[in-house]
């Protein structure tokens, strides 16, 4: 699902890269357009592991989202999305195309001391594609 996200993400502005370190974790999609962070953990199956990791990139990202492939998005993960204010994208593998069921808020938890040290080492991740 990854590649296929990267791929959508791409289509659109954006710059991917893909495992970046944060906080002793490994975020699944970092996305940049412009000036704009946007953390995106994708999840076949487990996304309250994505819930999770989601609370440690609330310090580094402007945007935070969960890519879930399921058909239906349980109401645990909607009301916490929503509560937190991040987004939720649904890979829909029938039509092969992503959704956005919920769109982030942009995010103002960024602690700016720990974003510039986060930016510093990101500047050395290569792009994919």
């Amino acid at each position: 699902m990854v590649s296929l996200l990267t791929a959508h993400l791409q289509s659109q502005g954006y710059r991917v890269r893909h495992e970046v370190p944060n906080m002793g974790q490994q975020a699944d999609v970092v996305a940049t357009r412009g000036r704009w962070v946007t953390f995106i953990e994708a999840k076949l199956s487990q996304w309250p592991r994505a819930l999770m990791q989601c609370r440690a990139h609330e310090h580094v990202a402007d945007y935070i989202c969960i890519a879930v492939a399921t058909r239906s998005i349980p109401e645990p993960l909607r009301l916490t999305a929503t509560s937190r204010g991040y987004g939720v994208i649904v890979y829909r593998a029938e039509l092969n195309t992503f959704e956005w069921v919920i769109r982030p808020k942009h995010n103002h938890r960024v602690w700016r001391p720990h974003r510039q040290q986060w930016s510093l080492h990101l500047r050395g991740l290569a792009h994919v594609g």
